[in-house]
Order: structure tokens, then sequence, then C-alpha cells
């Protein structure tokens, strides 16, 4: 049931990165042909349509927007649409110990990790979501396309939160599953020697 959900969840949240990364491109093509072809109208032979794109001025907008989405690609991308085994990893030391003692390490790596990220989790949402974000550094304001309306910052800063959130549930439930298989391995062991 659960490794069906992360399944479903996984499937999904790669679909939402493929259309982010499909509205980032979108966004990138239209911020190079605005900013490129109204010096290129005069190679257009229509006379309406030279009027047309000589008139179009660049586009301010879309380097926010690739960049909030970028962002949100990334975090909430590393947090749930990569699995374990493709993230990068530094195992050499881990691979060389004996195999119980190599699931109990992977335990405790598991259990700094989710302590780590619980540990920090209310001074980055007070940092995010609080009144401090503005504090910690000058950041250009970012406005909707349309309207104009300023964007809040936190929502920028947001998908770290998210990121957060995952690898604290999934580091946790990692961890037990690996005590888990130390116990059992364990009790191999002492059937064995009997």
């Amino acid at each position: 049931m659960l490794e069906e959900f992360r399944l479903r969840l996984s499937r999904l949240v790669e679909f939402v990165m493929a259309a982010l990364l499909a509205v980032i491109f979108i966004t990138f093509l239209l911020q190079i042909f605005a900013r490129y072809a109204p010096n290129l109208a005069f190679l257009v032979p229509i006379e309406p349509l030279v009027v047309w794109i000589s008139g179009i001025e660049p586009i301010g907008w879309t380097v926010n927007l690739i960049s909030l989405l970028w962002v949100w690609l990334i975090f909430v991308g590393c947090a749930f649409a990569i699995s374990e085994k493709d993230h990068v990893v530094f195992d050499v030391f881990l691979q060389a110990m004996p195999p119980r003692l190599r699931l109990f390490m992977s335990a405790v790596v598991s259990v700094i990790v989710v302590s780590a990220m619980a540990y920090a989790f209310l001074p980055t949402w007070e940092a995010v979501f609080g009144s401090r974000l503005m504090e910690l550094k000058k950041i250009q304001t970012l406005r909707v396309p349309l309207t104009g309306d300023k964007i809040p910052i936190k929502w920028l800063f947001a998908p770290f939160i998210v990121m957060m959130l995952a690898l604290i549930a999934r580091y946790a439930l990692r961890a037990v599953s690996l005590v888990r298989q130390v116990k059992y391995a364990g009790s191999l062991n002492e059937q064995r020697t009997r």
C-alpha cells in the first residue's frame, strides 16, 4: 500500500516537473523572441507583420518566472521524483563494512538527516514565512506577469520547506526499515550459530 502510494506520488511529481520544465522552456523561447525579433523585423516581407514585430518590447517578467519555476523544479524534484539510488553518494567506506554494520551505519545516517532537518525546520520556516526573510537579504521583487502585482518572495523559498518535510519523512521511513533489517539480520545470525 505504502509502496503503491509512493510510486503514484513519484509519477505525479514527475509529470508536474515535466510540465514545469516545458513552461520554463516556452517562457525562455518567448523571452528570446521578444528580445531579438524587433531587430530582425526588416527581414519579414509582409508590411503589417513588420510593424507588429517592430513594436514588440523585451519582456521583463520572464526571468523572474523562470527563476521561480526553476527553484521549485529543483527542490520538489529532489524531494519526490529522484529515488535514493539516483542521488550522488560517497559510499566507499560503507561498502567496505560487513553487511550488518553497513545497515546499522545507514540507519545512523538516516537518523542524523532526520535530526538535522527537524532541528533546522522551525528556523527555516520562520525565515521563509515569518518576517525575517527580507531582513536577511535585499532581493528583487517578483511580479505576476499579467497584472504586475507583487509575488511575496517567500514563494521563491517555499519549496525548500517542502523538500525538508519530504526528506524528514523519507529518511524516517528509511531508518525504521533499516533498523528492522538490522534486527532481522541479527536474528538470522543467532539461528545460524545454534
